[in-house]
């Protein structure tokens, strides 16, 4: 009996041990797998790594890219330099002129987009018959009444083909008649002269008749017998108003330059 009890507990030992082994077996595998697990990432992530584990992982490019300019910039304000403060504004300021640079340019091209071409110099005429068509035709090839007033001014030239000297009068409705030799009316006001008799065919023509800084567009509507007294022309009223005159006594009689047109 007592060898049969011990061949019992004989055989118990390995089944103890086997049984031992395994457990030491299933804590060490155990261990490794839970190590395992918070190596690979299994864990809850640490805040001091925000931006840099699974958040950082999800980042664009584009992303990566500001997040480090963004990065710099805060090291570099953070840093407190005089210098990046200095050099900031400076190219806040750089930045600023280029804008106005590009600004002004664009307003010069558009002021010259819009700008005229000076106006050419004229002749100013102090009185045109505007009762003739023809004379009317003439003067605007000649000058006008209503000039721009940033037109340079014109001085008359009589030093062209065409172009006399002689003496002229004046005369009024009560020296003569409210007909003319050419069957228009007159009146003080007309600009139109009188030639001598005997140029009749004068009678429709323009003249154009200067006197000093002056210079008048008539039609020649009428004749007289004025070429004895060393006369050229007569003046209406229209005609040496104009000239500067008010009336036919204070013309008088006066030298001016004229042509027919």
């Amino acid at each position: 009996m007592a060898g049969s009890a011990i061949g019992k507990k004989r055989a118990i030992v390995p089944v103890v041990l086997v049984a031992l082994c395994a457990c030491i077996a299933a804590t060490v595998g155990f261990a490794l797998f839970i190590g395992l697990g918070t190596a690979s990432g299994a864990g809850k992530d640490d805040d001091s790594t925000l931006g840099i584990g699974s958040d950082r992982s999800t980042q664009s490019d584009a992303d990566a890219s500001s997040f480090d300019a963004a990065q710099k910039l805060a090291v570099t304000v953070s840093s407190g330099s005089d210098a990046a403060s200095v050099s900031d504004t400076r190219a806040t300021k750089d930045g600023a002129a280029v804008q106005r640079s590009a600004s002004d340019s664009l307003k010069t091209t558009a002021v010259r987009t819009i700008s005229v071409k000076d106006p050419d110099p004229v002749l100013v005429l102090s009185a045109v018959d505007m009762d003739d068509e023809n004379t009317v035709a003439a003067a605007a090839l000649i000058g006008t009444l209503d000039p721009l007033p940033t037109a340079p001014r014109l001085q008359p030239d009589t030093s062209g083909e065409g172009w006399m000297v002689g003496q002229a009068s004046g005369y009024d409705v009560a020296s003569s008649s409210t007909l003319t030799r050419s069957g228009r009316s007159f009146d003080d006001d007309c600009v139109t002269v009188a030639v001598p008799q005997g140029q009749e065919d004068l009678l429709g023509h323009a003249v154009e008749i200067v006197y000093g800084d002056r210079t008048v567009i008539a039609t020649v509507t009428d004749t007289g017998g004025f070429a004895k007294y060393g006369r050229v022309l007569d003046l209406a009223g229209g005609v040496f108003k104009a000239l500067g005159a008010s009336d036919t006594a204070s013309w008088g009689v006066r030298t001016v330059s004229y042509r027919f047109l």
